[in-house]
């Protein structure tokens, strides 16, 4: 029987809407992200087996009207947060405005093993703890799963699915982040996975109120 797993990325935070942060693992949902949390979860039209969930704040927070709307299903924290790779203790009270002259250094220079300081991490390593989401979930009993993350996180994932073992060059890091620009991936929106008789399958792209979207140039509608 085929697995279905729904990779969903957080609702609306404060530094989505570019409000100083102090640490990645605290931002909160803005009022409206509150409100997109809520809707997602009565928009869903079938039970799941099991809810999962990133530490951070923000989608703890996304994941939160499903578990209340779902109490019998289970929820569980995974290492599936945010890619940080500028480290923190720079950025501390900072906004995206701020970081961003940084962010593009950083995406520029192309270094997939390169970490920028104490609490950041490598693209090799976030495509490593994408990998190891994806092994997690093929060999999970629960068989239609929810999983709150990050947008950057979760097209990773989906990300080593298109690409496979090719996915730590420079080259296709700096591919990784002209994606990621040039098709902004929304708040509440999801890529919708299937596993199947070993293999992975990217179904579609999800906006906010569900509808399929043929997005990336690989995915089907």
């Amino acid at each position: 029987m085929p697995k279905q797993i729904r990779l969903i990325r957080h609702a609306e935070s404060a530094a989505n809407v570019g409000l100083a942060t102090t640490a990645p693992d605290s931002i909160p949902l803005t009022e409206k992200g509150q409100h997109q949390a809520e809707a997602l979860a009565q928009s869903l039209t079938s039970i799941p087996d099991l809810i999962v969930s990133s530490p951070f704040v923000r989608a703890e927070a996304t994941a939160l009207p499903t578990a209340q709307r779902y109490p019998e299903v289970p929820s569980e924290l995974w290492a599936v947060e945010e890619f940080t790779y500028l480290s923190p203790s720079r950025f501390t009270s900072s906004t995206q405005t701020d970081r961003k002259p940084h962010a593009e250094s950083y995406w520029k220079n192309g270094n997939a093993a390169m970490i920028d300081g104490p609490g950041a991490e490598s693209f090799d390593h976030l495509l490593g703890r994408a990998n190891a989401m994806l092994a997690k979930l093929a060999d999970h009993i629960a068989q239609d799963i929810l999983v709150f993350s990050h947008g950057q996180f979760i097209r990773a994932a989906v990300w080593l699915i298109k690409h496979g073992e090719c996915a730590g060059s420079q080259d296709l890091m700096r591919g990784f982040r002209t994606l990621d620009v040039r098709e902004p991936f929304g708040n509440c929106w999801s890529y919708q996975l299937v596993f199947n008789d070993g293999r992975w399958t990217v179904e579609c792209q999800l906006d906010a109120s569900g509808q399929g979207r043929l997005i990336d140039g690989f995915c089907t509608a």
